[in-house]
Parts: structure tokens; C-alpha cells; sequence
């Protein structure tokens, strides 16, 4: 469920493929690899080529990890974004994501348009589906979360827009994290804003 209310989640992790293709003519797709952990306290790690972001739900805060520069760069997290909602419905979690969905989730929150998809078996996980649609006209954007039951991860993505369309799959499973994956390497450099 989505609220300020925390569950007791097992810690898990996620391998994730996101696949973008544009919608511009003659513009190969893009892959990249990301990696997603969380920790059994709520704590989001996502990596991602050469950075990471961990987010602290309790603190509010967001820690961007440089893994070139050897730099963590501490920011207090501005407050997870409550999506409105009929009494008593029941919405998905929505995880801490990479940079470019961030702005999505945020602009979630002012949704034209929430659809409940229901359940659905997906890399053989039970998966809770929920689309969100904001704009209107040719800056209509919608984005689909389908999301472990289990682990409250998300299983796969899609957003789909003016830029075209950008497919994440991942593969979770429920794992111990070290809470060391979780802080900054003691050989960074910290930075606070």
C-alpha cells in the first residue's frame, strides 16, 4: 500500500534490463543494466554504470553515490509524493527510482488519470498493475508499474511518451543485504547540501 505507514518488507534485490526506443526515426534502442537492493528497514539502493542513489524512507534522505570521482553527495529528499485516492483503496508501493523516472513518480502525483490493472504473473512473480497518465494531447505520458506482491519491487515498467517508449524488466528476488550497501564507502569523499 502506499502511505506513510511502512510494512515489514523482506530485503531483496532486483537485476533489471531497461530497453528505451525512440520515437524518432532512425535512432537505435538503448539498454542499460541496473541493480536495485533493499534493505529489510525500507532502505532503496539502485546502481546504475558509474552511480548509485540510496534513499533513506525514515530520513527522507538521498545519498548519489560517483563511483569515478569517489563522492557521495547527501540531499535531503524532498517528501514521497501521496497519490490520491478512494478510502480504502489499495495501491501499489512505489520504490525509489533512477533518475528520469524520479520526475515521473513525482508528476504521478498530479495524474489525470490512475487505472487499477489488477494482478498478473510476470518472471514468476505476482504482480499488482497500476497505469498513471498526465498531460494531455501529444504530451500525454503514461506509466505502467507492475510490482512484486511479495517484494514490493518492481517487476516491470513501462513508460510510454512523446520520446517514445522505455521498457525496464528486472528480476527480484528476496536477499539479504549488507547494511554496509547501504552507506557510503569510507574512502569517499562526502559532500552535504
Amino acid at each position: 500500500m502506499f502511505s506513510s505507514s511502512r510494512q515489514s518488507l523482506p530485503a531483496a534485490c532486483a537485476d533489471c534490463i531497461e530497453t528505451t526506443r525512440f520515437a524518432q526515426a532512425g535512432l537505435a534502442p538503448v539498454q542499460n543494466a541496473m541493480q536495485q537492493f533493499r534493505s529489510a528497514e525500507g532502505k532503496i539502493r539502485i546502481d546504475f554504470g558509474t552511480m548509485s542513489i540510496i534513499s533513506n524512507p525514515l530520513t527522507q534522505v538521498r545519498m548519489i553515490l560517483d563511483h569515478r570521482a569517489m563522492e557521495a553527495r547527501i540531499l535531503a529528499a524532498p517528501p514521497i509524493p501521496q497519490l490520491p485516492h478512494t478510502p480504502g483503496e489499495q495501491l501499489p508501493h512505489l520504490p525509489a527510482l533512477p533518475p528520469g523516472l524520479m520526475q515521473i513518480a513525482a508528476a504521478a502525483a498530479m495524474a489525470t488519470q490512475l487505472e487499477q490493472l489488477g494482478k498478473a504473473l510476470i518472471e514468476g512473480h505476482e504482480v499488482q498493475g497500476m497505469r498513471y497518465a498526465f498531460g494531455a494531447g501529444a504530451a500525454l505520458t503514461s506509466w505502467e508499474v507492475w510490482t512484486s506482491t511479495k517484494l514490493a519491487l518492481p517487476v516491470l515498467t513501462k513508460t510510454t511518451g512523446p520520446f517514445g517508449e522505455r521498457v525496464c524488466l528486472c528480476r527480484c528476488a528476496a536477499a539479504q543485504t549488507p547494511a554496509a550497501l547501504f552507506e557510503p564507502p569510507p574512502n569517499y569523499k562526502i559532500i552535504s547540501r
